[in-house]
């Protein structure tokens, strides 16, 4: 399991790259997300159908009936290419939402930032998507990617300032905690 603040960096760094990417180039994350969701329905579908040939017979129209829905689900996200792709973006905004949350209770853990860092995280986000819509017109042929993106983006340089933020040393984040003392009670006689 990565520590706190190597976790906090990564996740801020694939947000920073899927936010950019979401807002320079959305037509090629459309595309991206909608290959990768074609890929992911068929390792789905080969490793269920594996699954049902190798099991026993009571599991084998489980591992079946799971293959036919995935099955059904890839033809109608053919059918529907789109649909796809914003299902699976927005899948991804989950995830960002979540890991934005995060970064809440860990701002929440530093009590000399935590009234200022969430404000912030929000507000720059409403502020930075408000620029966009006003300086860029077409921003919002897009929308959906354009608000996960802005949002992924501001959130990951969030994430990356609380890694560089957390201290290595828990008594240093919150100083009014109470210190322990260590016990030397048999090198005191030692040294007599």
């Amino acid at each position: 399991m990565l520590d706190t603040k190597l976790s906090c960096l990564l996740r801020g760094i694939v947000g920073v790259i899927f936010g950019f990417l979401a807002l320079m180039v959305p037509e090629f994350i459309l595309g991206t997300f909608s290959g990768l969701f074609f890929i992911m329905i068929g390792l789905g579908m080969a490793l269920f159908l594996f699954i049902a040939i190798t099991s026993r017979s009571e599991e084998a129209m489980l591992w079946f009936g799971l293959a036919a829905v995935l099955l059904v689900i890839g033809v109608i996200s053919f059918v529907f290419s789109q649909f796809v792709a914003i299902l699976f973006i927005l899948i991804i905004a989950g995830i960002a939402v979540y890991n934005g949350f995060n970064d809440i209770t860990l701002a929440l853990a530093h009590p000399k930032t935590k009234f200022i860092l969430i404000p912030a995280m929000i507000i720059s986000g409403i502020v930075i998507l408000c620029l966009l819509f006003y300086y860029f017109p077409g921003f919002e042929k897009y929308l959906y990617l354009s608000v996960v993106g802005t949002f992924a983006l501001v959130f990951g340089l969030f994430s990356i300032f609380l890694g560089y933020y957390k201290p290595d040393n828990p008594a240093e984040a919150n100083p009014l905690a109470p210190r322990t003392a260590s016990c030397t009670f048999g090198k005191e006689k030692e040294n007599k």
